[in-house]
């Protein structure tokens, strides 16, 4: 039996400009780390090289099936998509869970289709690059499964730690930002995640941003400009361990996003995300394309239990985390039992 392991992310700064059809025309970047918080695929290869696949997530279950009659359905259509693209025929029964809830706005589902792509080619005795790994995710997902995403979430879930990620047509570079562990631990100590209760489907916002973008509209191009200058302006902070930045950025970002496209916030968003600056966080965002999932601010220690008080009265749920410096991990039970 097989275990591959793969954190989830936050990112700070850039989201959006990740898109092929923005970065190929003006370049991209963000600004984005791993957190303890993990998707999950237990691959059980089968001897009569038979296929089944269970997602708790959704519920769902591909009922045991032959190579050439799997079939992409809801909860497993990652797994399987990835199966047939690796032309694994070798079998097994795959069991699909995570950490974090789906539509929860923290790269899960890039981060299964890079779960998915390591565990398979471990399995199968190969050793991809982690670009291999990231790119291959993103062409399942982008053009197999007509996912409307950007890259940001295949590379970091592929390459792990805290990094700088730079778009171009013509490559994508990941570069890791170092920062001394007391300035490492004062930024993870300042940054509180909080759990909506609600999730979204985030195809609905990217398709409608996407759409926006391809028609070149202002606010939307405008937007996305900003965005991809307070990367560089939070880039060449967090160098300097200037981490109130993070702060600052965050919520100048958050107010640029909402210009994306609709769906991003609503009237109950803002309103939260209004009490928790007047409770004494200096900046926040909702992680991923917005709608709903998880809200992260940065608030200072002094600050945190008025946040935290403000946060669980109107039903939101802290959730507590760290930085997570390591990518994708596959781990052998069998050799464990030895």
């Amino acid at each position: 039996m097989f275990v591959g392991m793969v954190p989830v992310r936050i990112s700070f700064a850039g989201g959006g400009t990740d898109m092929p059809e923005y970065y190929e025309q003006y370049g991209g970047a963000v600004v984005t780390t791993n957190i303890n918080r993990f998707t999950y695929l237990v691959v059980n290869p089968t001897l009569d090289k038979s296929f089944q696949a269970f997602s708790s997530d959704f519920g769902s279950h591909h009922q045991k099936s032959s190579y050439d009659t799997l079939k992409v359905i809801n909860g497993t259509e990652i797994a399987v998509s990835v199966v047939r693209h690796l032309k694994y025929k070798i079998g097994g029964d795959f069991l699909i869970c995570s950490d974090v809830p789906p539509g929860s706005g923290l790269g899960a589902s890039s981060t299964l289709a890079v779960n998915c792509i390591k565990t398979i080619s471990t399995l199968k005795g190969q050793h991809w690059s982690k670009e291999r790994i990231a790119e291959t995710a993103f062409y399942i997902e982008r053009h197999v499964l007509k996912h409307p995403i950007g890259k940001q979430d295949d590379y970091i879930a592929s390459f792990g730690g805290f990094n700088y990620v730079k778009f171009s047509k013509d490559k994508v570079r990941v570069i890791p930002i170092k920062l001394g562990k007391p300035t490492m631990e004062e930024l993870e100590q300042n940054l509180m995640l909080f759990f909506m209760g609600v999730t979204r489907n985030s195809s609905i916002v990217l398709t409608k941003q996407l759409e926006y973008i391809k028609k070149n509209k202002e606010d939307t191009i405008n937007s996305l400009h900003y965005v991809r200058d307070l990367v560089e302006e939070l880039y060449a902070s967090i160098k300097k361990s200037d981490i109130r930045s993070v702060g600052e950025v965050l919520h100048k970002g958050w107010q640029a996003k909402k210009k994306f496209a609709q769906g991003v916030s609503n009237e109950h968003i803002d309103k939260i995300y209004e009490l928790a600056i007047k409770a004494g966080a200096i900046g926040g965002k909702l992680t991923g394309a917005g709608g709903g999932g998880h809200m992260l601010f940065y608030c200072e220690k002094s600050k945190r239990k008025n946040v935290l008080e403000k946060m669980n009265k109107v039903g939101l749920r802290y959730v507590p985390f760290n930085f997570h410096s390591a990518g994708p991990k596959v781990l052998n039970l069998y050799d464990y039992n030895k």
